[in-house]
Formats: structure tokens, sequence, C-alpha cells
């Protein structure tokens, strides 16, 4: 006689895992892992940099969001996995609170990263009420809509409902998306307009700057968009949250790498000499601010108030504006 006649029918037969339970735990490990690397340039940064106090309790206070937030992930993975273990019914029950926490303190971490973006934008495009209004409307809507999304998933009774709310999702993946997008355009075009021409090397930093704007503005949007289209293609499953999970910590990383990267940055350019390039000056390629800096004008100390994302360039480029040799010095802000 077959043992397998013997066994009861198994009553979970019907109950997709993979893209429910199985979906959560993927987001939450994927999640632990950016918060290693949160962690690890949390301390690269206290390490390497000594800006300014209001800078370093900002980098604390992202690095206090994003452990919270992994907390609550973990809150989340626990409850649908462990402690409801062979009860799929708890997957249509009433959401959990820590899900409702974490859409919050998403949009409130994401917020806050785009307002060190959108400032940058604002000295970058020389005070551009318009183009600066952009980035802040979209943030502004994104963390409205994100808070209006958790306070009324704490009323839902039942998972289900989030279908109720499927147009607040598409807004609020939609300006995510836009943020970032429209970040890396404003701040690339702004970059490209920096170049000066005089040496090649110099503009090549540039380059570099561009590229890196642009790649981590598409990877916060591909993570948004990944999780609207999932979101819009599979409603019944949990796969967008997956994405979902990573939003803050993309977020998170790519300003903690903003800020170790320009160390890394001025070491480049170091043995050519002196340059200090603004980038609120070099938006308009024309207007070249030339000073007569002392030989010891740059120094590790004199450094340590520049702007969050400022980027220092260092050359020494020699004009003739006056009869006598000037160096011309460019704040790149």
């Amino acid at each position: 006689m077959d043992p397998s006649a013997q066994l009861p029918p198994n009553p979970f037969a019907g109950v997709a895992w993979d893209n429910t339970l199985g979906a959560l735990l993927i987001g939450g490990l994927a999640s632990g892992v950016l918060f290693g690397i949160t962690c690890m340039q949390t301390y690269i940064y206290y390490e390497r940099n000594n800006d300014k106090w209001t800078l370093r309790a900002f980098v604390a206070a992202l690095w206090a969001m994003d452990a919270f937030d992994f907390a609550i992930t973990c809150h989340i993975v626990y409850f649908y996995v462990i402690k409801n273990f062979a009860n799929p019914f708890a997957l249509l029950g009433k959401p959990v609170w820590s899900l409702a926490v974490h859409v919050v303190i998403t949009s409130v971490a994401d917020f806050s990263v785009r307002i060190m973006f959108a400032r940058r934008i604002w000295r970058l495009s020389n005070k551009n009420t318009i183009l600066t209004a952009g980035i802040l409307v979209s943030s502004t809507a994104d963390l409205v809509v994100g808070t209006v999304i958790a306070v009324r998933t704490l009323t839902f009774s039942s998972i289900a409902q989030l279908q109720s709310e499927s147009t607040m999702f598409y807004i609020n993946f939609a300006c995510g998306a836009f943020s970032d997008v429209y970040v890396a355009v404003v701040l690339s075009y702004f970059l490209a307009r920096s170049r000066t021409g005089v040496n090649a090397r110099m503009d090549s930093i540039v380059t570099v700057l561009m590229l890196y704007t642009i790649n981590t503005g598409l990877l916060t949007a591909a993570d948004a968009c990944a999780g609207m289209i999932l979101f819009v293609v599979m409603p019944d499953n949990f796969i967008y949250i997956t994405f979902y999970f990573q939003l803050s910590k993309l977020y998170t990383n790519a300003f903690l790498a903003t800020l170790n990267n320009r160390e890394s940055l001025r070491e480049k350019t170091e043995a050519d000499g002196i340059v200090s390039i603004h980038l609120s000056r070099m938006s308009h390629p024309g207007s070249h601010n030339v000073t007569d800096p002392a030989p010891s004008a740059y120094s590790r100390s004199a450094d340590t108030k520049r702007d969050p994302l400022a980027v220092m360039v260092q050359r020494q480029i020699d004009v003739d504006v006056e009869p006598d040799t000037k160096r011309e010095s460019l704040r790149y802000e």
C-alpha cells in the first residue's frame, strides 16, 4: 500500500506562497543587505568627514530612520511568516500596523533626502524658483500621499481593501519616480554647463559627476517604477512590496555615497594644484570669479564647512586677467 495514500490532503494546496510570503521574505532579506551598506557608509562618513554639526546630525537622523525602518520591515516579515505560520487567512485579514508605519518612514526619509537635492538645485540654478519648485511640489505630494495611504491602511479590515487605494498608490509611485528623474536631469544639465573648456582633466571630473548623478537617480526611479508596474499588473500578490521595502534605503545610500565620494574626487585631482569649484557659480560659464588666494588657502580644516553636496575639484590655472599672475578660483557649490 502506498504510504502517501494515508496522508490527509494538504489544506493549503491552492495557496500561492511564492508571490506572497516568499516576496515578503526576499524583500526583507534585500532590505537587510541595504541596511548593512547604510551602516558601512555611515561609519565611513564619520571617519573621513568633519562637516558642520547640522549635516552630521542629519546623517545620524537618516541612519536612525533607516535602522527603525529595517526593524519595522523585520516585524512585517515576522508577523506573516512566523507568527501566522500555516495561517493563510492572515494574508486576507487586517493589515499589520507595522505596514502602515513603514509607509510613513519611507515617505519621510525620501522627502528628507530630496530636500537636500532641492537645495542643490536652488543654488545651481542661481535661485531659480520654478526649477526648485518642481522637486518641492513632487516631493511634498509624495509625502502627503504616502501619509494618507498609511492612515487609511490602519482603518482597513482586510488587505484586499488596499485595492481601493490603487489611485493613491499610482500617485505615490509616480511622484517618487518623477522626482528622481527630475533631480537627475536638472543637476546633470547644470553640471554640463559648468564645463569650462579650460582643461580636459577638470571637465572629465564634471563628466564623472554627471554620470554619477544620472545613475543614482535612475536607480531609485527604476525601483519606484518597478513597484508601480508590478502593483498594476499583479495587485493580488506582494511582489510590489518587495520593491517598496527598498525605496528609503536606496535614497539614504545614494545621499551617503554622494557625501563620501567627495574625498575620493578631491584625491583624484590633488596632485595638480588647487581650484575650488562651486556649482552655484559655474551654472553660468561666462562668469568667473577671479581671486588671489594665498598659497595656503586650501587645507583640510578650511574645507570642513563646505556645502553638504559640494565637490572640491582642485587644479591650479593661470589666467592673463591682470599683468601680475593670478589664479582663477571657481567655487563649485
